[in-house]
């Protein structure tokens, strides 16, 4: 639950904000509130009570499930508790979960466990601005509410990480939120709120133009992009080599 939103200033400690945003991840894993979170989505209650806001994850369930194929080696960068390693493990597809979280790994193997797919899912505990496999080993890349959460300053290194490790060709799916004049501006800090405490997330709001350009120079071509109202889903094709 988002209680504030600041605009993020020249005076914020942003490394001591990236380190209360991994804490916070870690408690909502910890304590179970993003699995409810994407169980409510599965049920339609919830927040995805509202048909619109349910239709932004459908639709990447959807894009997810046309892009996979048995043949393919995934990499979920910022995995979280699963959610989207899974479908994809279902789908036939090996991926390598990879998140930041110790707790958000371990959840992810709990829940890969308890829906058999474990054999196809991989667990990594590391950095995805650091992505720790050689040069182009993956079909295909997912980013699922992460990229926001990447300072936006650091944000071309990180794509040309990402696309470092993926195949000429390979796809790359992004969701997340995007600018539509939020509180805060398009750069910000929010307080949230969960069962153990307050906490800090930084959050950068891109326009589908901003995305667009930046994946032209640090990674390929987009293929599709799309906005609901309240998420934008795009594809890219990584350029070949």
């Amino acid at each position: 639950m988002v209680v504030k939103r600041r605009s993020l200033g020249k005076r914020n400690n942003l490394s001591k904000i990236l380190s209360s945003m991994r804490e916070y991840y870690g408690a909502r894993a910890s304590e179970d509130e993003y699995v409810q979170f994407y169980s409510n989505w599965l049920k339609g209650e919830g927040p995805f009570s509202d048909p619109e806001y349910k239709m932004g994850y459908d639709k990447v369930a959807k894009i997810l499930t046309g892009l996979i194929d048995s043949r393919q080696l995934i990499i979920d960068v910022g995995c979280g508790v699963g959610t989207w390693s899974i479908l994809m493990a279902k789908g036939g597809a090996r991926v390598i979960s990879l998140d930041y979280s110790l707790d958000v790994v371990l959840k992810c193997g709990k829940r890969s466990r308890d829906l058999n797919v474990e054999t196809m899912i991989s667990r990594i505990l590391g950095d995805g601005s650091y992505i720790p496999f050689k040069e182009d080993v993956f079909d295909g890349a997912s980013l699922n509410w992460v990229l926001a959460h990447i300072p936006v300053a650091r944000t071309r290194e990180f794509m040309k990480g990402v696309g470092r490790v993926l195949r000429g060709g390979a796809w790359l799916m992004i969701s997340d939120s995007y600018w539509r004049g939020q509180e805060g501006g398009k750069e910000q800090v929010q307080t949230r709120k969960t069962s153990t405490g307050l906490f800090e997330v930084y959050k950068y709001y891109y326009t589908p133009v901003e995305l667009q350009n930046l994946l032209n120079y640090t990674f390929g071509e987009v293929v599709y992009l799309e906005t609901t109202p309240y998420e934008m889903l795009c594809v890219a094709r990584k350029y070949k080599n």
